[in-house]
C-alpha cells in the first residue's frame, strides 16, 4: 500500500507525463548505449535510438585507428559538434577511456553544464585508477558554436588536429517542425531541433570548418531528405567539393531504413 506522500508523488508524475512532458525529464535520466542513467533534463535533446547508430560507426572508426596507430601513446582525439547532454562523446569515451580525448561543443550553457557533469559521473572510475588523470583529459564541453570554433592569425585560441568529428546537429527543415509531436515541439529547445530553412544551416557550417578541424573523417546524422543532397553536392570530384575541401564518402539507412547517416572525408 502506497502512503499519501507516495500516492502524491505518483500523480504528479502522471500528471506531467498527461501534460506530454517526456518521460526522460520525468525521470530525469535515460539510458543511451552503455550509458545507464545519463542525466536529461529540459530542454536538451532526448538522444535517440538511431544516434546509438552513429555512436557504433565512430568506435568502429575509433578502433581502427588504435589498430593502426603504432606505438604512440598519443590519445585520438574525437570532436563532438553539438553535445546536448554529451550523449555521444561520452559513449565512445566510455567505451575508450585509456585511448581517445573528446572535446565537445554546444551553445547552450546549460547543455555544456549537463555534459561535464554527467562526464564526472561517468568517466570518475576511469579517472580514479589512474594517478594525475582528470576527467577533462578525457572529456571536456565548451560553449561554442561551430562556426565560432575557429583560430585565426591574431588569436590561436584552439587545438585543432581532430582525429574525428562527429555530430548530431539540428537538422530539421523549419517547415517541418510544425510535424513534431507535442511532447518535441513543446518540451525540447528548437536549437537542438531546427535547422533552418533547408536543415542545412549548422551542417553548412560543420563543412565549411572541417578542413581546419581535422585531416581525417567527420560522421554526422543527418534528416533523411539530406544523404542524397549531401552526397551529390560534395560528391568526389566536384566543384563544390574542390572548393571546400571536404567530399562524401558514404552515406547509410539507420535501422528503419531511412536515409539518416553521412560520412565525409577532408580531402
Amino acid at each position: 500500500q502506497m502512503s499519501e506522500e507516495q500516492c502524491n508523488t505518483f500523480q504528479s508524475l502522471l500528471d506531467r507525463r498527461i501534460d506530454l512532458e517526456p518521460l526522460q525529464y520525468i525521470m530525469g535520466q535515460w539510458d543511451f548505449h552503455d550509458l545507464v542513467g545519463l542525466k536529461i533534463k529540459e530542454p536538451m535533446l532526448c538522444p535517440r535510438p538511431e544516434t546509438e547508430e552513429l555512436v557504433e560507426f565512430v568506435l568502429e572508426e575509433v578502433s581502427e585507428l588504435i589498430r593502426n596507430r603504432g606505438s604512440t601513446n598519443e590519445r585520438i582525439r574525437i570532436l563532438d559538434v553539438g553535445c546536448g547532454t554529451g550523449a555521444i562523446g561520452l559513449a565512445i569515451a566510455n567505451r575508450y577511456c585509456d585511448e581517445v580525448q573528446v572535446v565537445a561543443l554546444d551553445v547552450l550553457p546549460e547543455a555544456v553544464e549537463l555534459s561535464n557533469n554527467n562526464a564526472k559521473t561517468f568517466l570518475a572510475n576511469h579517472v580514479g585508477k589512474k594517478e594525475g588523470l582528470e576527467v577533462n583529459t578525457i572529456y571536456e564541453a565548451i560553449l561554442c558554436s561551430a562556426d565560432d570554433f575557429t583560430n585565426t592569425q591574431e588569436c590561436n585560441t584552439y587545438k585543432m588536429d581532430f582525429d574525428i568529428v562527429v555530430s548530431n546537429p539540428p537538422y530539421i527543415p523549419s517547415k517541418d517542425m510544425v510535424t513534431l509531436s507535442e511532447d518535441v515541439s513543446r518540451y525540447e529547445s528548437d536549437k537542438a531541433l531546427c535547422g533552418g530553412d533547408d536543415g542545412l544551416d549548422i551542417i553548412r557550417h560543420i563543412v565549411r570548418r572541417l578542413p581546419e578541424w581535422t585531416s581525417g573523417n567527420c560522421w554526422m546524422e543527418v534528416d533523411d531528405s539530406h544523404p542524397s543532397f549531401i552526397a551529390d553536392w560534395l560528391s568526389p570530384g566536384s566543384q563544390e567539393s574542390a572548393r571546400l575541401g571536404v567530399k562524401c564518402i558514404s552515406t547509410y539507412k539507420d535501422f528503419c531504413g531511412r536515409d539518416r547517416f553521412v560520412k565525409l572525408r577532408v580531402l
